[in-house]
């Protein structure tokens, strides 16, 4: 299984006013992964942090799980979105403790909140991309057209 490296888009909410995290990689596919409220601010305040000083005083549970991580002499080394099942996709955390790669489930969502705080890469098995992945630019009858964005 090829892994594919992908970017963090955008968060977005769409008209079901759900949210929702943007992946993009090199060729133009999306892939839109519903997440929680939390999970979105999580990402957000990482992705614009100019707008988001005002509500972050403290330190958020992403934030805790990294210095943990870092406490104990770990490190997050990259994140993979892995499985796509029924319309719930799987992520694994890839951590390096003394030379040992240890592999952990997460929520996509959690994931990536983690993975921008520690700013290391995110892929997805090609395979889910193909599946649950969208091409830009696709009709209204096969999608939204993300050139437009969601709201």
């Amino acid at each position: 299984m090829a892994d594919v490296p992908v970017e963090i888009w955008q968060i977005a909410r769409d008209e079901d006013q759900r949210d929702m995290v943007l992946l993009r990689d090199a060729q133009g596919r999306v892939l839109p992964i519903v997440i929680g409220v939390c999970e979105a601010a999580a990402i957000w305040v990482v992705l614009s942090p100019t707008l988001a000083k005002p509500y972050v005083r403290r330190p958020w549970t992403h934030d805790l799980m990294l210095a943990l991580l870092e406490r104990f002499g770990a490190r997050l080394d990259h994140v993979v979105i892995d499985g796509y099942t029924d319309g719930v996709f799987y992520a694994t955390l890839h951590l390096l403790l003394h030379g040992e790669e240890l592999l952990i489930d997460a929520r996509p969502s959690d994931a990536i909140a983690l993975l921008l705080r520690a700013d290391v890469p995110l892929l997805v098995h090609d395979e889910v991309l193909q599946e649950a992945g969208l091409l830009p630019n696709e009709t209204e009858d096969d999608g939204p057209d993300f050139d437009e964005g969601l709201r």
